[in-house]
Parts: structure tokens; sequence; C-alpha cells
């Protein structure tokens, strides 16, 4: 029995909006639940990509929990998406107060254990100033967020540089979402973030990247899952293994059927 979940990320079971590779679903986001009951998985990685997202809406909200009862599926986290153009350690107290308050009931609801926020690419801070800012933000949307849920950084820094700052925000909420695509991309190995982290390893985003920052590729045996299979089950505090696997224009839900059935078999996931 895993003492996990395995997920999906929203989004990944339909067209894409416009250019945007990952985005809240608008047109579709009811239809994915759906979808993920007729291809058997059991849970999602709810995405924000803007403030207007249903979630924040208490009739929404109602909605929402009818669609997740009827299909089967729960809500394994939330990630903060709107950040990556956002950054933030450039948010105000008060937007984050908003963010907090208006997302707690959803997190108490559906008993939501993990909450991603983006510090990578676009959205990370490059000097001591822009530090301290994310630092205080960081600490401020501790205090507000539900007590039950735990906040995961999704970050393109070294795992030491994690590790200290995890200290530096000196909270036991805090830990990391580990995507193995962007390791593999930074040419970071998988073996530190294990060793370095071994108690902050919250999430794990599952995609396939070359190194360099190339583009997404579909799932296949190499060295970090590998790596895995030996040795996910020491991860005490993981609350999710989520599927963000490539997706192109067409084909992208038996796209996703390839990808998800391979990781179920390859790192023997059942239900």
């Amino acid at each position: 029995m895993n003492n996990f979940k395995l997920s999906f990320v929203q989004g990944r079971l339909s067209k894409k909006i416009g250019t945007n590779f990952q985005h809240f679903p608008i047109n579709n986001w009811q239809d994915e639940f759906t979808i993920a009951k007729r291809i058997k998985i059991k849970n999602i990685e709810w995405i924000i990509s803007d403030l207007s997202n249903p979630i924040f809406n208490p009739y929404s909200i109602l909605e929402i929990d009818k669609l997740l009862k009827k299909n089967q599926l729960k809500i394994s986290s939330i990630s903060l998406d709107l950040i990556m153009k956002n950054p933030f350690h450039q948010w105000s107290l008060k937007d984050i107060d908003w963010l907090t308050e208006n997302l707690n009931f959803a997190l108490k609801k559906f008993k939501i254990k993990r909450l991603n926020l983006p510090c990578e690419e676009t959205s990370r801070f490059f000097n001591n100033k822009d530090f301290l800012l994310f630092k205080k933000n960081s600490k401020r949307l501790i205090k507000k967020i539900n007590k039950d849920t735990l906040v995961s950084l999704e970050s393109d820094f070294s795992p030491k540089n994690l590790k200290n700052l995890i200290k530096k925000i000196n909270s036991n909420k805090v830990g990391i979402n580990l995507d193995i695509g962007n390791i593999e991309a930074n040419g970071f190995k998988i073996d530190e973030f294990f060793e370095i982290l071994p108690n902050n390893i919250f999430g794990i985003h599952l995609k396939n990247r070359k190194l360099l920052f190339g583009s997404s590729k579909r799932l296949g045996k190499n060295y970090n899952l590998e790596f895995l299979k030996e040795n996910l089950y020491k991860l005490d505090r993981l609350n999710d293994v989520t599927l963000q696997t490539f997706r192109g224009d067409k084909n992208f839900i038996k796209e996703f059927i390839i990808n998800m059935n391979f990781i179920k078999k390859y790192l023997n996931l059942y239900d």
C-alpha cells in the first residue's frame, strides 16, 4: 500500500489554453473529472493561474465538491502557478492575506495536504533584498494558511541552497516539491536531494526533460526514475507523486495514459 497519492496536473487532460503549456483549463475543467475516472486516476493537482479561479468561489466549491464525489476524485495538492508570472517576493501582504483567506475554505473542506509555491525561472529571486522579501512573505503565508496544509517550494536552486532557504524560513511546514524533469534539465543529482532534504520532500513532479531546459518528452527508464523506484518509500512526509508529463497538441489523452501506465508499472504503484 502506498503512503502517497498518484496524481496528475490539472489541464493535462485538456487542450492547451492558447500558447500556454500549463494553464487552468477554463473551458474543460469540469470534463477532466470525468476523464480522470474513465482512465482510472484518482487524484488531481489543482492549478491556480490567476485570482479568478473557481477554487476561490464558495458557489463553485459546491460544484467542485459534487464533481469530486461523483467521479471518485480527490485534490491532492494546489499549485500557485500564478506566481510564475508574478514572483512571490513582489507580493504585498494584503494580497497574501486575500489569497490565504479565500483559499483556506477549499484547503479545509477538501483536506488538501500540500500547497505548491513556485520559486524558479522567472519567479525566483536573484539578490539578498528579494530573498528577504521572499522569506517575509513565506512566513506570512505559513502563518495564515490552513494549519493542516504543508507548503512545498518548487525551485531550480541546488539542494544545498534549498536546505539553507528552508532553514531561513524556519518552519516545519515548509519543504520542497521535487521536479524530476527540472533537476535533470539543470544538471542536479537526485541523490543529493534525498541525502540533504530527506524529511522535506512533500511532493514529486514526474516529467522527462533534456539538459539545459530542453522540452519535455515521454517518460522512460533513466537514472532518476530508477533511483525513485528504489528510494521513494523512504520519504515519510511525501504526500503525492504527480504526472506533469509532456502534452502535445493532438492525442494528449492517449499520451497521458501511456505515461500513467508506464509509471504505475515501473514504480509498482497500486491502489
